[in-house]
């Protein structure tokens, strides 16, 4: 494995792109600032919620990735972790919550799933965000080699949210999407932090050296274990308590901001 002066890690939604001012990939500026850091020796990782098939408009563009919220963690290739929820685990949320009026989508990296009696919600979901609908296939096709990282819920009465986090709160955790009434759920204890401490131990990089850029609540924990938060313009006011710096939006070009104050580019 590659030795690295030190490691950048990026959110996604609201750092890299911005759903607000219409920015749906990585800004020329950006992509430029990301190459000046791997020149100067700085491993440059994306850090989301979402799976490698919802980044793949610029997951390329960075050495490695850690998606699911911290559930899998890939650099130059090679997978550091693979946290996959048990499928009797699964099931069961499935016979509890299906019923509910919910749809659950069950996340591999590469592709997502969803029950058969979904099929219409996906179809509609795809056309609505103009995804591509091979990101989606029923759970028939799903094989024992995909594993689920991250289960979605959508919800539409508050009252499950309520019920599912009392009944899983000691078996999983749970991140507020970025829409409403959607959650991500993985399994207790992994989240963004968790797994950046992981990659830290691994490679042997000292905690000073680590940056992290976020905006929103699941970048909490990893704003917490690296060296330096920076925080996006529009942000949380919980990543704001946390955060060493606060940098401009995405339109502004928060990042190549920060990266030349720090001195990394």
């Amino acid at each position: 494995m590659k030795e690295y002066k030190g490691i950048v890690f990026f959110d996604y939604d609201g750092t890299t792109v911005d759903e607000v001012d219409r920015i749906k990939t990585a800004t020329p500026t950006t992509v430029e600032s990301l190459n000046k850091l791997k020149e100067n020796g700085y491993l440059t990782m994306l850090c989301s919620g979402r799976t490698k098939r919802f980044l793949e408009a610029d997951i390329d563009k960075f050495q490695g990735a850690i998606t699911c919220n911290g559930a899998f963690t890939e650099v130059d290739g090679e997978v550091f972790r693979d946290i996959t929820i048990p499928d009797e685990l699964m099931f069961d949320v499935i016979d509890k919550y299906f019923p509910r009026d919910t749809i659950i989508q069950l996340e591999t990296q590469d592709v997502t799933y969803y029950l058969h009696n979904d099929a219409e919600f996906f179809q509609y979901f795809c056309r609505l965000f103009s995804l591509p609908e091979r990101w989606y296939a029923p759970w028939k096709f799903r094989t024992k080699e995909n594993h689920i990282n991250k289960l979605v819920l959508n919800y539409k009465d508050p009252k499950v949210l309520e019920d599912f986090k009392e009944e899983y709160k000691d078996v999983f955790q749970c991140a507020k999407h970025v829409r409403e009434n959607f959650i991500d759920i993985t399994l207790k204890g992994v989240t963004k932090g968790d797994a950046i401490e992981e990659l830290i131990g691994k490679l042997g990089i000292d905690r000073k050296d680590t940056y992290a850029f976020g905006d929103a609540d699941n970048d909490v924990e990893m704003m917490k274990v690296v060296g330096t938060g920076v925080a996006m313009g529009r942000h949380s006011d919980a990543v704001g308590e946390v955060a060493s710096m606060v940098t401009g939006t995405v339109k502004e070009e928060g990042i190549t901001q920060a990266l030349e104050k720090l001195g990394l580019i």
